[in-house]
């Protein structure tokens, strides 16, 4: 009888799901949930695109896994928590705000003259 004889049953093991717990995965959403918020921030006031690009992908794949039925229980534990949607419109707004100067470009100040031109 060969070694890797696939019909013996006693080499067969039935497979069991395991459910991973649900508190871990809420923690991990939440962390990703603040970094979603802060980003557009950062990328406001750097005017930085990378970050604001960053900030809308982000943005986007939080959106994408947001479960949308449990929002109103987890708004219920956090109230300072945006809906996914919101999260992705202001790191939209805030990209635009980087790209402001293409569309409205500041003027450049001349240097000042110096007065010892004798």
């Amino acid at each position: 009888m060969p070694i890797n004889n696939v019909r013996r049953q006693d080499l067969c093991v039935k497979h069991v799901t395991i459910i991973p717990p649900s508190d871990l995965y809420r923690t991990n959403q939440n962390i990703t949930g603040m970094l979603t918020q802060s980003m557009p921030m950062a990328a406001l006031f750097l005017r930085n695109k990378f970050i604001g690009w960053l900030a809308l992908v982000q943005s986007i794949h939080y959106y994408l896994n947001t479960d949308l039925q449990l929002l109103p229980a987890s708004a219920e534990s956090n109230p300072l928590d945006q809906f996914p949607i919101m999260k992705v419109l202001i790191s939209f707004f805030s990209l635009l705000v980087c790209y402001l100067g293409l569309v409205f470009p500041q003027q450049m100040v001349p240097p000042k003259k110096s007065t010892d031109d004798k």
